[in-house]
């Protein structure tokens, strides 16, 4: 049974998304389909046959938890698939991808633009590793910032992340985005040479991130520019994908060893995928259904957090953790040592409203279309460059309320649209619309 809700609850966003998606196979739906299979499908697939690597058996021995786990986890993305569905309008495919390659095609100062990404990425990873009290960048190095990714540590267990450093990583970030969609609407080989250097420099900056979804966020990045510029597959973008992929997967398994000690390299990292709570994962459905009661609902109040995670902990040392993650781990899951699990967004909603929570499925689907729409729309593209938002923001957006919690994304999200807004002024040409006033068929855009 549990299996069949996994392949449904796959297979209905799926399906949603390329009858609706307006962006080919990286829609809201799909994006919620991918993780839907490698924290649902798959897992319970694994489970089935290797039970001793469920990461739920190391805490609920209720013999219906993991029934229990996964009937919310359905009704909820069940009920998101809905949310989805009822703001759907009409919308035009073919205009948003002529207006994201007009646009693409007119960004300007793009050796600037590298330079400048170049300068501020290296300029962050010397920060960071100064605050690590490293003097250069070796194996034991690499290995402490895989291991341990809180610094100053307080007797709760919470610590600095410093994630209002890494904040500036956002900047080579959507340099990424930027010189790889002026590349592919110009065909200019030297701009995607940068890109691509980019793309290595990333890379690196996952290394010292010590995050493998930083990986996973490369990789969309890519896929996302090309499709939302009307990108088809075929067999040689295919065969790069896979040598991309394999290359990612490398550093992934890596980053896994780093953290985990010897071991084979790719068996630790497919132990990771499975026996964790990545993703839109069933372990944390399981786990909070068994463990949350009355009296443990929050109702509401982590969905506010994000109005004092602005405060950096150098200020307020003793800030609470943001993160409902911590919460998780430490008040409801009774583990104290330090970091997080992921509580995913189908379990920060029950730790907030138990079984009612599935209702905040349903506002996250439809907040998935009016986002997609107003950031994809014709208008908003020429005007504001908004096409260019959807992989750096919206996508972690989607990728942070399926699987982390949302006030932690809200207060990095807020200070990243600052330095996205500033590098499209400077770097993107936006042009005014005149819709002739005699026509009645308001599709027919003019570029002034």
């Amino acid at each position: 049974m549990i299996i069949l809700l996994a392949l449904l609850c796959t297979a209905v966003p799926f399906m949603l998304g390329q009858r609706y998606g307006l962006v080919r196979l990286v829609s809201p739906m799909h994006l919620v389909a991918y993780f839907c299979f490698f924290g649902f499908l798959l897992k319970v697939v694994v489970y089935a046959a290797r039970p001793e690597l469920a990461f739920y058996r190391r805490f609920v021995e209720n013999p219906w938890g993991d029934q229990l786990g996964a009937i919310y986890l359905a009704l909820f993305i069940l009920l998101l698939c809905a949310g989805y569905r009822v703001a759907c309008r009409a919308s035009r495919r073919a205009d948003m991808i002529v207006a994201a390659r007009l646009v693409s095609a007119g960004i300007t100062r793009k050796g600037s633009l590298f330079v400048v990404a170049l300068g501020v990425a290296l300029a962050t990873i010397i920060v960071i590793l100064r605050a690590r009290g490293a003097t250069g960048l070796d194996l034991a190095l690499l290995t402490s910032l895989n291991t341990a990714k809180q610094i100053n540590v307080d007797a709760n267990g919470i610590g600095a992340t410093l994630a209002g450093i890494k904040t500036f990583f956002i900047i080579p970030k959507f340099a990424f985005v930027l010189l790889l969609a002026s590349a592919i609407a110009t065909g200019q080989r030297r701009v995607m040479l940068q890109a691509g250097l980019l793309g290595l420099l990333l890379i690196v900056i996952a290394l010292i991130s010590g995050d493998r979804f930083e990986l996973v966020e490369l990789s969309v990045f890519a896929l996302v520019v090309y499709m939302m510029l009307g990108g088809r597959l075929n067999l040689r973008l295919l065969a790069f994908g896979a040598l991309a992929l394999v290359l990612l997967g490398g550093v992934s398994a890596y980053m896994t060893q780093l953290r985990l000690g010897g071991g084979p390299v790719w068996a630790a990292l497919a132990d990771q995928v499975v026996g964790s709570t990545y993703f839109l994962d069933i372990n944390a459905a399981i786990m909070v259904t068994d463990r949350v009661t009355p009296p443990d609902l929050l109702l509401g109040q982590s969905y506010t957090w994000w109005s004092f995670g602005w405060v950096p902990r150098g200020i307020w040392p003793d800030k609470p953790a943001i993160d409902l993650g911590v919460f998780f781990k430490r008040d409801i899951m009774g583990v104290h040592t330090g970091g997080a699990f992921n509580v995913t967004g189908p379990g920060e909603a029950f730790i907030n409203f138990g079984w009612a929570g599935i209702g905040i499925g349903f506002v996250l689907g439809w907040a998935y279309r009016k986002g997609e729409v107003a950031l994809l729309s014709v208008r908003g593209t020429f005007r504001h460059g908004t096409c260019l938002l959807y992989p750096i923001l919206f996508y972690p957006f989607v990728q942070a309320t399926l699987q982390s919690s949302f006030s932690a994304f809200i207060v990095g999200a807020a200070a990243q649209f600052v330095l996205l807004a500033v590098m499209i002024w400077v770097f993107v040409a936006r042009y005014s619309l005149w819709i002739p006033s005699h026509t009645r068929n308001r599709s027919l855009l003019h570029v002034a």
